[in-house]
């Protein structure tokens, strides 16, 4: 009996375990690339790669993905319905429904580029320089450009103009329906790239697209709603656990590798 009952405890073990596996759901950014993005149904990118082997190491946890625009992404979290999303800078003076942020993942830099007619003189002094311009911005990214510049875009001496993605973002630019545009510095050249090899950029208009000036540096991090009124009991020991795989990742120089790699 003793053998049998061995038998039934053995079989049991991994049905345990499985039981005990949360199915956690991290919100993400739908156009970023090449950090995060969709093609052709399919999530990719560098943070996918990541959390995904986040996902295969954390003991307890299992994590899916549900790509969408950033300003959907952001209301999720600010409503409670979702529990984290990627990949926010830190917003702990603005966006009061974000708390806590995990460890940094990666630092993502955001620069400007213009048209090469509003170049023909340098410059390098942010936002000051740019009075005067109409600054393309991709939808939802209301940090970007800093304080004094959103300050110049209320007083009306700087235009604002969104638009959703990069890839229209950058239309706008080489058709001179805008001035410059501000991006991220790697999705920006990412998408020149992938645009002049399917054939939506020509030499000619890749050409008109000058880089200005890098106007900030900031770490990216998993984000965790603050609104969910304790429906996410598991939140302290995720955290703990996230951080713990992100950190070894950083310290091994796995994460650096996977962005060598995408970069190629």
């Amino acid at each position: 009996m003793k053998w049998i009952f061995a038998i039934i405890v053995i079989l049991l073990i991994p049905r345990l375990s499985f039981a005990e596996q949360i199915d956690v759901n991290i919100v993400v950014n739908d156009s970023h690339p090449p950090y995060v993005y969709t093609e052709q149904g399919d999530i990719k990118g560098i943070y996918i790669e990541v959390l995904k082997r986040v996902s295969q190491r954390m003991s307890g946890y299992k994590l899916s993905f549900t790509p969408a625009p950033w300003q959907r992404v952001k209301k999720l979290i600010e409503v409670g319905k979702a529990f984290a999303f990627v990949p926010p800078y830190y917003h702990g003076h603005d966006w009061k429904y974000v708390w806590p942020y995990s460890i940094s993942i990666m630092d993502e830099s955001v620069m400007v580029v213009c048209h090469k007619d509003v170049l023909e003189n340098p410059r390098p002094n942010w936002p000051e320089d740019y009075i005067g311009l109409t600054v393309a911005n991709n939808s939802g990214y209301d940090g970007f450009g800093g304080p004094v510049f959103r300050q110049h875009v209320k007083d009306g001496s700087i235009k604002l103009a969104e638009a959703k993605t990069t890839q229209q973002n950058l239309l706008r630019l080489v058709r001179k329906r805008v001035d410059c545009y501000m991006g991220n510095q790697i999705s920006v050249l990412w998408r020149i790239k992938s645009m002049l090899n399917s054939g939506d950029l020509n030499q000619l208009e890749k050409d008109s697209i000058v880089e200005a000036v890098i106007i900030s540096t900031d770490a990216v991090y998993m984000g965790f709603t603050d609104r969910d009124q304790g429906r996410y009991y598991y939140k302290r020991d995720f955290v703990q656990k996230f951080n713990d795989e992100i950190y070894k990742m950083k310290k091994r120089g796995e994460i650096e590798h996977i962005y060598k790699e995408y970069m190629k």
